[in-house]
């Protein structure tokens, strides 16, 4: 446990209970405080690990369970009683900022169609807390004008393989 990251001290904070999904052995599973789409998850290694790559084998072998597990709560959750109570629980003033955007979705009542399932690996890809998450990233039709490309559209201008 690295004694300054957030995510290894979380599970110490008092909404914790709130964001909590799923937990087994290896790792559990949160509401992002700041989705970019209803349903926004990320799966967290217990053990303070920076790196896919950190993994070891026993921990691959849960991570794969760990997804599936977090999909299925995901498509079964009141993402609209969600996120009033994490705006009731006021993780942060910018958490309830990203939640009451939510509550504004078209998509707030509806089951996600399809899932971007990723993961920053290294500051420059994106990597803004220095323990490994993986994002589970619920979509929806019509949530983007072109979904062609799908993470490729991290570079804009190479996302549309098929034009």
């Amino acid at each position: 446990m690295a004694t300054n990251c957030l995510f290894c001290n979380l599970r110490t904070f008092d909404y914790y209970q709130t964001l909590k999904l799923f937990e087994n052995k290896h790792f559990f599973a949160i509401f992002d405080p700041h989705p970019v789409s209803p349903g926004h998850a990320l799966i967290i290694p217990k053990k303070h690990s920076v790196s896919l790559l950190d993994l070891n084998k026993e921990q691959w072998n849960y991570l794969k369970p760990s997804i599936s597990a977090t999909i299925k709560i995901i498509e079964r959750i009141d993402f609209k009683g969600l996120y009033i109570q994490m705006i009731d629980d006021k993780p942060t003033k910018k958490s309830s900022s990203f939640c009451k955007k939510m509550l504004l979705n078209p998509n707030i009542n509806k089951k996600p169609e399809g899932y971007n399932i990723g993961n920053n690996e290294g500051k420059v890809a994106g990597r803004t807390i220095h323990h490994l998450h993986i994002q589970i990233i619920p979509r929806y039709k019509g949530d983007v004008k072109n979904p062609t490309g799908g993470i490729r559209t991290i570079i804009p201008e190479l996302g549309d393989y098929k034009s």
